[in-house]
């Protein structure tokens, strides 16, 4: 049964979102595929034995799950759920898996509900055939008697999740807010495929920034590099106009110091000596950090313009500001 406390369920301090479907139709692994946290279930290994929140972030929560227990186990009553789960959330996500025929309490329970519902149909990857699939919803919608928004998934235990964007897409018309918080952390998992390609040039501009001089040259170049790979990966062109738009989204406060600073440290490697060691490795690092920063901004700028859903000033600055304070532990690894 669900538990409320006013701390921790109230509807009026977070959205929640609702899940509700069978033992092992993927519910708690739509939470990690969203997520990418949490102690969830595995594919579709039954995973939930009772209620269960999900905070997220954990630290200062944007959004809410709730997951109930699996509909038609054995000796569990929907009912004790309903009146409680239903007091808190704003939408619900009912989730229904393809290959799964005997779907008679999702139906009923959707038939209950009186928070806007949004199909969610699990298992795209084991019921591939397009028409096979439409087939099944044909039939979840005349039980229901009406149409109903649905998404389509894969959520195989290894292998590529899919169908996480048109969820995202969804939301949006349900709950917007926590649409935008799943979208960052959407972003921020895409980016660990690329991190270590941003490590590389970043590690190339620290090292060209050593010398003096050549680092003037060679420390753009590297970043431009970056910025072309990062394109090629994202798979967007980035034209002239669009690199305008980034350091536009960026904000000139931050291009301008960083210019001024590194033609600053380009001088002081001229000193002798002084200049020469402890200068040139305050501009390797320097140079290494502000690439690195350059590169998890740039990528969270395309990922949202390969979407169109180009994130605002204010979240990239705070991603590039973050990314800059721990390039010293990135460039530790």
């Amino acid at each position: 049964m669900v538990s409320k406390t006013a701390q921790d369920l109230d509807p009026t301090l977070l959205p929640v979102l609702w899940l509700l479907g069978k033992t092992g139709a993927g519910k708690t692994s739509i939470v990690r595929a969203l997520t990418g946290a949490g102690a969830v279930g595995s594919g579709f290994a039954p995973g939930t034995r009772s209620a269960a929140v999900y905070d997220f972030p954990a630290n200062e929560p944007a959004v809410r799950f709730l997951d109930t227990r699996g509909l038609g186990e054995a000796g569990y009553d929907f009912a004790d759920d309903l009146t409680g789960a239903e007091a808190l959330a704003q939408a619900v996500l009912a989730v229904i898996r393809y290959d799964d025929p005997v779907q008679a309490p999702v139906l009923e329970a959707v038939q209950k509900v009186k928070a806007p519902v949004l199909l969610v149909y699990t298992g795209a990857d084991l019921l591939p055939d397009a028409n096979a699939q439409e087939r099944v919803r044909a039939q979840i919608r005349k039980a229901l008697g009406r149409d109903l928004p649905f998404v389509s998934m894969a959520l195989p235990a290894e292998g590529m999740v899919s169908g996480v964007e048109a969820l995202l897409d969804a939301l949006d018309s349900f709950m917007p807010k926590a649409a935008a918080t799943l979208r960052r952390a959407d972003e921020a998992r895409d980016f660990i495929r690329h991190r270590p390609m941003v490590l590389r040039y970043a590690g190339i501009a620290g090292a060209s920034d050593v010398a003096p001089l050549i680092g003037a040259m060679a420390v753009p170049a590297a970043q431009g590099a970056l910025l072309q790979a990062l394109a090629k990966r994202h798979e967007i062109t980035l034209s002239p106009a669009r690199l305008s738009v980034l350091a536009s989204a960026l904000g000139t406060g931050v291009l301008v110091r960083y210019a001024a600073s590194h033609m600053l440290r380009q001088g002081a490697k001229m000193v002798p000596v002084a200049g020469q060691t402890l200068g040139a490795a305050a501009a390797a690092g320097a140079s290494f950090a502000t690439t690195y920063a350059l590169g998890r901004a740039a990528s969270a700028w395309m990922y949202g313009t390969a979407r169109g859903a180009v994130p605002d000033q204010a979240t990239l600055r705070g991603l590039y500001d973050q990314a800059l304070r721990g390039a010293r532990d990135e460039r530790a690894e």
